[in-house]
């Protein structure tokens, strides 16, 4: 059979030459769609290391100084301080509010901003750069995001601990052990004593690592946490009204409430219209190749209807002159995508593959994506399944037609 495939390759080695041609350009363009798409889509499924439903965000402003809200004694710092904690716990008491706690503005998880510092770890003489989130202690910050405790404390106990030096950080932050226990560089020797699973600190980025850095809440957002069952649309319609006229204290007052889904989206826009876009982009392409490639195997196996006789003639069954056919299809789609691969391997080996996440802080975090051999094994397998796809459409259908017919027939057609 396999001699066969080769045999009937090369005896018309002339027409299957312009349909390898046209091949390998289209798997060199299939690569050029296929390895954002199918890492993006990679990134976008995984876990973001928070829980993002039922969570909503109430976001807090102040009166400017020239405004006739605006009192001087309750802009002094102390002053500041206690009104959020007085503001957080009324929302606390709210009845269908499960938990709340502080956001620190868009340094939070799914923000539009963050920062980055880098650590000296003892022992080990690497320095590690990692996502800074903020938090204020002994808020329920932990609990009300739903952050997953990847050993050591609970994540009641996290949200327990009061000021300190030291630190709490994400686990997997080193290949050859845990982050729990190791030892800060940090002016001084700091431990790392509590560690929660990665956070997509953005949310087109993979969960990357991060370290918790500690501050005061006087310019803090307020994060709540609904209960299970309570309908979200019901209850917001009297929260909203509540909230104007209940937080409003001191200098500061209600600017919006929103679930924390939107607030993630509105720093994704531009991210989310770049992958539609290439989505949309992709669909038309596979469109085209679909009906230009597919076609092109569909007239020439049609052409072959005297083959066909002749070999129905010496006993061939139909499956056996279908599978004949797509197995020179395959033959020739895989040559095909060796080749364009290889083309657009020179590019990636200058310019690199597509990475989601080239602002990712943390060199121990590795996903496949990241491994160059097996981000071109993974994406050239998609493409070769692509390709394989289409082809055997365009061979399949009119091969199984013309093989069907009896030996005379098909010789009298042709």
């Amino acid at each position: 059979m396999i001699r066969l495939v080769f045999k009937n390759l090369w005896a018309k080695k002339k027409r299957n030459g312009w349909l390898l041609a046209e091949l390998v350009a289209v798997s060199i363009i299939l690569w050029h769609f296929v390895d954002p798409l199918v890492v993006q889509t990679y990134v976008n499924l995984l876990p973001d290391g928070y829980d993002k439903e039922n969570l909503f965000l109430i976001k807090l402003s102040t009166y400017p100084s020239s405004s006739s809200f605006y009192s001087r004694d309750a802009d002094e710092l102390e002053n500041r301080r206690s009104v959020k904690w007085r503001l957080l716990e009324q929302v606390r008491h709210y009845p269908g509010v499960e938990s709340a706690s502080f956001q620190m503005g868009d340094f939070a998880p799914g923000g539009a901003s963050w920062s980055s510092s880098a650590f000296n770890f003892f022992k080990d003489s690497v320095m590690l750069t990692m996502f800074c989130l903020e938090y204020v202690p002994q808020s329920d910050y932990f609990k009300t995001y739903r952050f997953q405790s990847a050993g050591g404390p609970s994540i009641a106990e996290i949200d327990s601990m009061g000021f300190q030096k030291q630190k709490i950080m994400t686990e997997g932050a080193f290949e050859d052990g845990p982050t729990l226990g190791r030892s800060i560089l940090e002016g001084k020797e700091v431990r790392v004593i509590a560690t929660v699973q990665p956070i997509k600190v953005r949310p087109e980025r993979a969960p990357q690592q991060v370290v918790f850095g500690q501050r005061h809440p006087e310019d803090a957002n307020i994060v709540f946490r609904l209960r299970e069952g309570i309908d979200a649309e019901d209850f917001l319609s009297e929260f909203r009204p509540w909230v104007q006229k209940t937080l409003c204290a001191g200098n500061f007052f209600v600017q919006s409430v929103s679930s924390y889904e939107d607030y993630v989206k509105r720093s994704t826009i531009q991210m989310d219209y770049d992958y539609r876009i290439n989505m949309l982009l992709m669909a038309f392409f596979l469109f085209c190749l679909f009906f230009g490639v597919t076609g092109a195997f569909w007239m020439q196996t049609r052409s072959r209807r005297e083959e066909v006789g002749i070999m129905k003639s010496f006993g061939a069954t139909s499956a056996g002159v279908v599978g004949l056919f797509v197995s020179e299809g395959l033959v020739l789609a895989t040559v095909a995508v060796t080749a364009g691969s290889v083309i657009y391997l020179q590019y990636a080996l200058h310019e690199g593959f597509f990475l989601p996440d080239n602002g990712n802080c943390s060199q121990f975090v590795h996903y496949w994506y990241e491994n160059f051999k097996l981000h071109f094994a993974v994406i050239m397998s998609m493409v070769w399944l692509l390709t394989a796809l289409v082809v055997s459409v365009g061979i399949c259908i009119p091969a199984w037609g013309i093989s069907r017919k009896s030996p005379t027939d098909s010789l009298h057609d042709e």
